[in-house]
């Protein structure tokens, strides 16, 4: 999310030449996906385990990443705004299940620390995804900043992916026979 930000914003800003606050206008969808999704992810993990919400929200976030790889001067808004909803999803589906899959993989009584590690673990991936964004995109022009922008979109479908193995791997919530 936090690479999707910060390549959105570069590129409306100073290739489309948008103000900040209309740039800002877009990262509504994501918002609005992140917040409608995050709270159905924990009644999904609760009654079905990690593995159904983690594979939603890595596939939202790979078609998200993907819709953008081939970002231009003149990509649609409209898909600019889908891209921002589907990657809002994927973000929105995968806290409560990576949360519930670390902190349910220690006895209760780490439970602090899991949650701890797992709140650490996201601060660092946000802070090494604007690094790396930030770093593919240093030195461009306004001209150049899509073409230079496609990689970070790549990343963000590669962490989709990421997600789809993660949930491929995670196990099934056990069936309560009552």
């Amino acid at each position: 999310m936090n690479v999707s930000l910060l390549l959105n914003t570069l590129y409306l800003q100073h290739t489309r030449g948008w103000t900040p606050l209309a740039s800002g206008a877009t990262t509504l969808p994501l918002a609005f996906g992140a917040t409608l999704c995050a709270p159905w992810a924990g009644v999904l993990v609760g009654r079905l385990g990690p593995r159904r919400p983690m594979t939603l929200a890595g596939a939202f976030t790979t078609a998200g990443g993907l819709c953008l790889v081939n970002l231009d001067q003149n990509t649609s808004v409209p898909l600019i705004l889908l891209a921002h909803l589907l990657i809002g999803f994927g973000f929105g589906f995968a806290n409560a299940p990576l949360t519930s899959t670390a902190v349910s993989g220690l006895p209760r009584s780490r439970a602090g620390v899991a949650g701890a590690i797992t709140s650490t673990a996201r601060q660092i991936r946000a802070e090494v995804g604007i690094a790396v964004a930030g770093g593919l995109v240093a030195g461009t022009g306004p001209a150049g900043l899509a073409a230079a922008s496609r990689p970070g979109w790549l990343l963000v479908a590669a962490c989709g992916l990421l997600l789809l193995v993660v949930a491929r791997s995670s196990q099934p919530a056990a069936v309560d026979p009552l």
